[in-house]
């Protein structure tokens, strides 16, 4: 009998940073537990994300390091790759949206759409900025929301209501790149006509009752308000071209070319496992369900625009299922690198373990609404759940057996606390089955942690200590139920951390093979060859002693001080702008520091000096008569790491306290003293170089 087909597509991240917290448990981890328990239940899944490239962030970037976008793109394409190996989140392709193969599907379907209709030229409105004469992508320009009155919104959507806008309907509108108004300009481009589709999706959106409440209702409300035409291409530099002459100086918008990428890349996997029409079975069999894992910020490009286009296209499935999560917080804060609010997935990764990291996450994933990452709560709940309750069962059982030189097998019968045992299990497995198969994955984990519990109170109570002096064969009885708990936990624990379980199930004599193996070919071996390993699991310290917000920053002005001959005012661009009155003037001119990239603790307590606020404290090493500004290569408001501790608090420091922070020379790397420890000072993963050997004679100030 032929394996149930499933679909999983995953949103494509922007290669235009490094993926931070909230973008795993937004889509990712989430995608990865369903696909590997859809496998472990005998499907054959396709799965597939990319990095969209062609996105205005790209540019941004590019604009502002002095490098070409596919330069960026090629970066952190890279460096997500990289993140999502770390994490045991396995595409079967992670595509890009820059591929030569992209555009020939996109071509495809642009031209499919265009003679079929659904395509038209109309001319519209767009930003210009007179300052760099140019059309300006729409998240260039920001303003305030005409729905909702966030005044934060960009030019092609509303991060507060969700809206997809278009610039000329923002209140204030601003170019972010020169912060003045732009102008609007008449230009002409191709339209995508949602309105004709408005019925047939309706009738679509309404008939996915099983989606989840927020995504369903969003939606329909959408749809309720009156679809309209949408441009689906704009004057662009950096794009997919438009597969038409005369189209030279214009591109096609990212949010209609990126969802192609879905194709794309199965496409492309089919062509490199030499089974070039395998992606047909999966997007031409109306009977294959596709499921896409993205952000609720994503939610109107997947529920409405993307059918609307496989809708006019015809020849491919619409999505079944969009199970769209909440945004995910730290410490009560939305995730920020420019702030320092949060961690990247790779930041993390320098303090915990992968499976600690998985597991804690899939624990608080944001299915129906916005949850917290916790430090405090991921401790505990690792240290107490993996480390106290799991781990605790399986080193107790193995541990017992092994010591003993025993070797479990298979009992003539079974009591009746044991029958019940077993029974509970499979029935706590079905519902486990049921609950992840729904989408549920919090659910399937809080199942899965209710027979840990029962696991170690069976193995209390069976008290094998006792039995080996009493009674052999009810021991082998009692260890055998052990080890089948034991089984029953590490498959229900393996979608959700995969390598941990792994190794073991390797521990209790099986193999666990993704992709190959299925729970019924696990949970059926019952030949169980104990050879006890290191439990994978350590508790965790995530107390962070770093109390030092140190920034690079960029000197933006300099000037004397009205009422002090000795001292400057001067500010530096980091997160943001701060202000700083310094004895710099002794030994810098003004034209030496306009624009020198320097280090600033921005965490002090701001101080008025002869009149003005002092709101930060630029580093200098004084070594006798000299002073050297402290400096590192990076972009402002990056963030100066004390080893592997990125600052995460929200206390300030007088500049007393700070004078008793002992710093230090290792090497000519700048070492500062935290408690009783010594950390190296590190910017983006590099050390913070001193001329200088030892600070004996020299300090910091």
């Amino acid at each position: 009998m032929e394996s149930e087909k499933i679909l999983v597509n995953c949103a494509l991240p922007y290669a235009n940073g490094p993926l931070h917290l909230g973008h795993i448990a937004g889509a990712y981890l989430g995608a990865d537990i369903f696909v590997r328990f859809s496998r472990m239940v005998g499907k054959e899944v396709l799965f597939i994300s990319g990095s969209d490239e062609y996105g205005t962030p790209i540019t941004i970037s590019a604009e502002k390091n002095h490098v070409t976008p596919q330069e960026i793109a090629d970066r952190f394409h890279n460096m997500q790759i990289e993140t999502f190996n770390s994490l045991d989140i396995n595409f079967d392709k992670f595509m890009r949206t820059s591929d030569p193969e992209h555009d020939i599907d996109v071509d495809e379907f642009f031209l499919n759409l265009l003679e079929k209709n659904y395509l038209v030229k109309r001319y519209m409105v767009s930003p210009f900025c007179k300052t760099l004469n140019k059309f300006m992508p729409d998240r260039y320009i920001e303003g305030t929301c005409p729905y909702c009155g966030y005044d934060g919104a960009r030019g092609d959507q509303c991060d507060n209501c969700g809206r997809t806008l278009d610039p000329i309907e923002l209140i204030d509108p601003v170019c972010t790149l020169v912060h003045e108004p732009p102008v609007f300009r008449v230009t002409e481009h191709f339209f995508l006509t949602l309105d004709s589709l408005q019925k047939e999706l309706s009738d679509y959106i309404d008939s996915k009752t099983y989606w989840k409440q927020n995504v369903l209702k969003f939606t329909q409300n959408f749809i309720n308000e009156g679809l309209h035409p949408r441009a689906i291409t704009r004057d662009l530099d950096w794009g997919v071209k438009i597969p038409l002459p005369g189209y030279e100086n214009k591109k096609i918008y990212v949010w209609f070319e990126a969802l192609i990428g879905y194709i794309t890349g199965a496409r492309v996997y089919s062509k490199e496992i030499g089974k070039p029409d395998y992606w047909k079975e999966f997007w031409m069999n109306r009977n294959v369900k596709s499921y896409y894992f993205i952000g609720k910020d994503n939610i109107p490009f997947h529920t409405i625009i993307w059918p609307a286009m496989l809708l006019a296209h015809g020849e491919y499935n619409l999505p079944y299922n969009v199970p769209a999560n909440e945004y995910l917080r730290f410490e009560g804060e939305k995730f920020s690198k420019s702030r320092g609010i949060g961690f990247t997935a790779d930041e993390m990764l320098k303090f915990v373990d992968k499976n600690s990291l998985r597991y804690y996450m899939a624990s608080i994933l944001p299915e129906t609404g916005d949850s917290d990452f916790s430090l405090h709560e991921f401790q505990y709940k690792v240290n107490s759940e993996l480390v106290d309750k799991y781990g605790n069962y399986i080193y107790r059982v193995e541990s017992f057996i092994e010591k003993n030189n025993l070797s479990p097998t298979v009992p003539e019968s079974f009591d009746k606390n044991d029958n019940e045992i077993l029974d509970l299990l499979r029935n706590k497995f079905s519902a486990y089955c049921e609950e992840i198969g729904n989408l549920h994955i919090k659910r399937g984990l809080s199942i899965w942690l209710e027979v840990v519990m029962i696991a170690n109170n069976y193995f209390t109570e069976a008290a094998p200590w006792k039995l080996i002096r009493e009674d052999m064969k009810k021991l082998n009885e009692k260890l055998y139920t052990s080890l089948k708990i034991a089984q029953y936990l590490t498959a229900m624990l393996y979608p959700y951390v995969p390598s941990a379980s792994i190794s073991i199930m390797e521990s209790l004599g099986m193999q666990l093979i993704p992709g190959e193996s299925t729970f019924l070919e696990l949970l059926e071996n019952n030949n169980f060859h104990v050879n006890k390993g290191k439990i994978p699991f350590e508790k965790i310290d995530l107390s962070n002693p770093n109390i030092l917000d140190i920034q690079l920053a960029t000197v933006i002005s300099v000037e004397n001080h009205p009422s002090a001959d000795s001292l400057y005012v001067i500010k530096v661009h980091a997160d943001r702008v701060y202000t700083s009155v310094s004895d710099l003037k002794k030994y810098y001119s003004t034209d030496a520091l306009i624009g020198r990239k320097v280090l600033v603790l921005t965490n002090m307590d701001p101080a008025t000096i002869r009149g003005i606020t002092s709101e930060c404290l630029i580093l200098t090493l004084k070594n006798g008569d000299s002073v050297e500004l402290l400096t590192a290569r990076g972009e402002d408001g990056d963030q100066v790491a004390a080893d592997n501790y990125t600052y995460n608090g929200d206390g300030t420091l007088t500049y007393k306290e700070f004078q008793k922070i002992g710093f230090s020379v290792l090497d000519h790397h700048l070492m500062v003293k935290l408690g009783e420890s010594q950390y190296p000072l590190m910017l983006n993963g590099t050390y913070i170089n001193l001329s200088i050997n030892k600070l004996d004679n020299a300090v910091i100030k």
